[in-house]
């Protein structure tokens, strides 16, 4: 079971990290897609500034963190695809598009924390996603909250965590059997 949206804000709060969650989830999924053997405390390390993140004062929030951690991983690598954004959702849809413009913020800002230091030099696909990426996460805001805006918005989170997917795939494939019927 994922943790939920709350948790980890309450948990991110209380280590008095200047991170939202969609930030940090953010973070997390390209340090991943990087490196698919990320140990979890350097992305603590990351996000966390209370110096040492073995404190038995935040060993609940440091839990919520991890379970963050192990449950990204694991979507990461479904082949089932179930793979989704942590981005708070009961909110308007500007908020909401808020969200998802931090989430593209943090995976962008992981990319530069994982070493990555030119996007031209990924994959074709790849670099066409995250030239996406950066365009969502530099989109004005539209106080317009119809029905149409609201699809258009569905959409759009959608494209994102099948780019996060596809990018993923080109530099970390999954080494599993082809079967042809």
């Amino acid at each position: 079971m994922p943790p939920k949206y709350k948790q980890i804000e309450n948990a991110l709060s209380s280590m008095q990290s200047p991170y939202t969650p969609e930030d940090c989830h953010g973070m997390l999924c390209a340090m991943l897609i990087v490196n698919s053997s990320l140990r979890c405390n350097r992305w603590l390390d990351e996000i966390c500034t209370l110096g040492p993140i073995d404190s038995a004062a935040i060993s609940k929030d440091k839990d919520a963190l991890v379970a963050l951690y192990d449950h990204t991983r694991q979507e990461l690598n479904d082949s089932l695809l179930n793979f989704s954004l942590l981005i708070q959702d009961d909110s308007s849809l500007s908020g909401r598009v808020e969200a998802l413009k931090k989430w593209c913020d943090g995976f962008l800002f992981g990319l530069a924390l994982a070493g990555v230091k030119d996007v031209s030099k990924l994959p074709e696909d790849s670099f066409q996603v995250l030239q996406d990426i950066v365009a969502i996460s530099q989109a004005s805001d539209e106080d317009d909250e119809d029905e149409m805006n609201e699809v258009a918005y569905m959409d759009i989170v959608e494209f994102v965590r099948m780019g996060i997917l596809l990018i993923n795939e080109e530099l970390q494939p999954m080494n599993r059997p082809v079967t042809i019927q």
